[in-house]
């Protein structure tokens, strides 16, 4: 397949992304990804035309499974301009690439493909000489693949809390969540590789990239807006902070993994700063949510 090689998505001489400005609370990093800052796209905005030599992944700035994709393209160095979407005010011709609406969905040569487990065995299938996300070998690919399924628990910690916040449900119910989160910690915690920072050892891989994202959320939501929306649970949350989250004393190795995957490069280019991630998350609790919050 031809094109798509690495290609820095800054312009060194203005420090400026090309296709938009970086914001200025997130570091610059060097990276395949081409305005992943920019906004969103709604209903009544035309279709962006494909940049020749580039992929396409639609997305939306502060989606964990979105970022899922952005992770793996990043890793692979495959240039790829984002094209963020509105996911309450879908533009219609979205639905002809993603009947479902949903991002992430990566689109090459008028081909797209959606789910966010699925897009990196595309990506590999299709880009074979870029770094693999998954192994070759058929043992260890399988193992991976399972270790993500046990790793959704810390998904469906985050959601479960950010659904009783959403909903408006009482004390009780947000605390039944924080303690299905904090059980999911500990069941991860299990998983986690002795003496080796990532989930599979030395390097990082597949469950480290489809984890990533659910983890850094749930460190914001239990640091940053939890506390704030629900003032009375301060308390039952106050051994979380953000600085060596989730925390050595009870999760020492995952402490330890998510400061080294916090250090990925891909894990740097695809991210939206803690702030941002809090000021959008509070928005889309109250009912309205700001999908471009910060952008300039």
């Amino acid at each position: 397949m031809r094109l798509l090689v690495r290609a820095s998505a800054w312009a060194p001489s203005t420090s400026r992304c090309l296709s938009n400005a970086a914001p200025t609370h997130l570091a610059m990093v060097s990276s395949s990804l081409v305005g992943i800052h920019s906004p969103h796209l709604k209903n009544g905005d035309p279709e962006p035309a494909p940049v020749a030599g580039r992929a396409r992944l639609f997305s939306m700035r502060f989606c964990p499974f979105a970022q899922r994709a952005a992770i793996c393209l990043a890793k692979k160095g495959i240039l790829t301009d984002i094209v963020n979407v509105n996911l309450v005010a879908k533009p219609d011709w979205y639905f002809a690439k993603n009947p479902k609406g949903t991002v992430p969905t990566f689109e090459l040569d008028g081909k797209a493909v959606f789910e966010s487990l699925i897009v990196p065995e595309y990506l590999d299938g299709i880009f074979p000489d870029a770094p693999p996300i998954l192994p070759a070998e058929p043992y260890t690919r399988a193992r991976q693949r399972i270790l993500v399924e046990q790793l959704s628990v810390i998904k469906d910690g985050y959601v479960g809390i950010f659904m009783a916040l959403k909903g408006k449900t009482s004390d009780e119910d947000v605390k039944a969540a924080i303690g299905k989160a904090i059980a999911a910690l500990d069941e991860s915690e299990k998983l986690a590789a002795n003496n080796a920072p990532f989930f599979y050892g030395t390097a990082p891989g597949y469950a480290d990239y489809m984890t990533y994202p659910f983890v850094d959320r749930l460190l914001v939501m239990l640091t940053e807006v939890l506390p704030v929306l629900r003032p009375t649970l301060a308390a039952d949350v106050k051994q979380f902070t953000a600085a060596g989250f989730p925390g050595s004393g009870s999760w020492t190795k995952l402490t330890a993994w998510l400061e080294a995957a916090q250090q990925l490069d891909e894990i740097r280019a695809s991210r939206q700063s803690h702030e941002m991630q809090a000021a959008f998350l509070k928005t889309y609790i109250a009912g309205a949510p700001e999908y471009d919050i910060g952008v300039r």
